[in-house]
């Protein structure tokens, strides 16, 4: 069967070409409700017929899909791409174009490419035969790139639902899948003060910038290497004047990890952080902004990891496991106890850059693995 499933991926480049221009050359930036539904219409156009749908509305940011294929009472295989990325319009870098053995354009590795190698790798089984047999639920939302605000309760609500989950985030250039991300938590600190005209202060001086001085340091200091924990502040304002105290001050920040238990930890400590301030009198307000859990390996998603490892091998692919420290809606997929493997789109990098690009040739490979590797788990794997 894999030879018949590389003739028709060979068949079909020129389709699946067009399939994946269509996808770049409509701008799909995650606040551009109109783009990315019809990036929406565009793989509903594509999708096999034996899948039935349903389409979950948004005011604000675009639709999210949900296709399923009829199957008895099997869980099914979860498959898993957005359709928004973080590429405003741009009048020069528009559309999909081939340099070389590249394919460049906005959001083609992260992740049209992606969506390309989903929806191919569904249409190959069909024009195999073999697909109505195949239980499977795809899922095409519409805000990851920002965090998956609305759609995150669509995975999380999937827990015990599916008997595994293939996310098509873009694969690494050294040909890797994803095995495990880092978590992320993401805050802002609000620092109240008390104004007063510096020149003529008597009395205690209560700045709310100085209180964030000493907040960054103790935010800073929770970096450590040796237990992959990751902190960072990255935006911090405050204060009207050189000559004024500052009544109010702002710092967002964010932690990341490896592992959950020592996440528990570092959010133990910046509570005891925040618990009290250096400044007497300036008051700390704590707002969580964004999270999610890290995605964590465990002994089904790594027997997931060798099927596919075994299955390239058969075709002649290498397959490398990558830890990655970016998100993915792999990370709540995991965390509700659904076996996650992600990076299954084609190998590329440049992400949010004009030069983001993918190898052209691993679109068509990745297709090919995807294909047989579902046949393959049809056919009696078990994880």
């Amino acid at each position: 069967m894999k030879n018949r499933i590389r003739k028709i991926v060979n068949d079909n480049k020129p389709g699946i070409l067009a399939f994946l221009k269509a996808l770049v050359d409509t701008n799909s930036y995650s606040y551009n409700k109109e783009g990315v539904n019809r990036i929406g219409e565009i793989i509903k156009g594509a999708m096999p017929g034996c899948f039935s749908s349903e389409i979950i509305r948004h005011e604000k940011y675009g639709d999210n899909y949900i296709y399923t294929n009829k199957f008895n009472k099997r869980r099914p295989l979860l498959l898993v791409g957005h359709m928004d990325t973080l590429c405003p319009e741009d009048k020069k870098f528009n559309r999909l174009e081939k340099s070389g053995e590249k394919l460049t354009g906005p959001g083609v590795n992260d992740m049209k490419g992606g969506l390309a190698v989903l929806v191919w790798s569904l249409k190959i089984l069909e024009e195999s035969g073999i697909l109505k047999g195949i239980p499977v639920t795809c899922i095409f939302n519409s805000d990851e790139e920002i965090g998956s605000v609305f759609s995150n309760r669509i995975f999380r609500g999937m827990k015990g639902k599916a008997e595994l989950a293939l996310v098509f985030e873009c694969g690494g250039p050294e040909g890797t899948v994803v095995s495990t991300r880092k978590s992320n938590a993401r805050f802002r600190l609000n620092i109240t003060g008390e104004p007063n005209h510096f020149g003529n202060l008597k009395g205690r001086k209560v700045s709310a910038v100085e209180e964030l001085g000493n907040k960054i340091l103790e935010i800073e200091a929770l970096n450590r290497p040796d237990k992959s924990v990751a902190a960072n502040v990255g935006r911090v304002g405050g204060g009207l004047a050189a000559n004024a105290v500052a009544e109010s001050a702002f710092m967002e920040f964010e932690v990341r990890h490896w592992n959950s238990d020592i996440e528990k930890e570092t959010l133990k400590k910046i509570k005891k952080i925040l618990s009290k301030s250096h400044v007497k009198g300036c008051k700390l307000e704590l707002d969580e902004m964004a999270y999610r859990p890290p995605m964590e390996p465990s002994g089904k998603s790594m027997r997931l990891f060798d099927m596919i490892v075994e299955t390239g091998k058969g075709l002649g692919h290498k397959i490398i496991e990558e830890k990655r420290g970016g998100l993915s809606d792999g990370n709540w997929l995991s965390h509700v106890g659904i076996p996650t493997i992600d990076g299954l789109g084609p190998l590329g990098d440049g992400d949010f850059t004009t030069n983001e690009f993918i190898l052209t040739k691993t679109l068509f490979e990745r297709i090919e693995l995807v294909s047989n590797l579902l046949l393959r788990i049809h056919n009696g794997w078990t994880l």
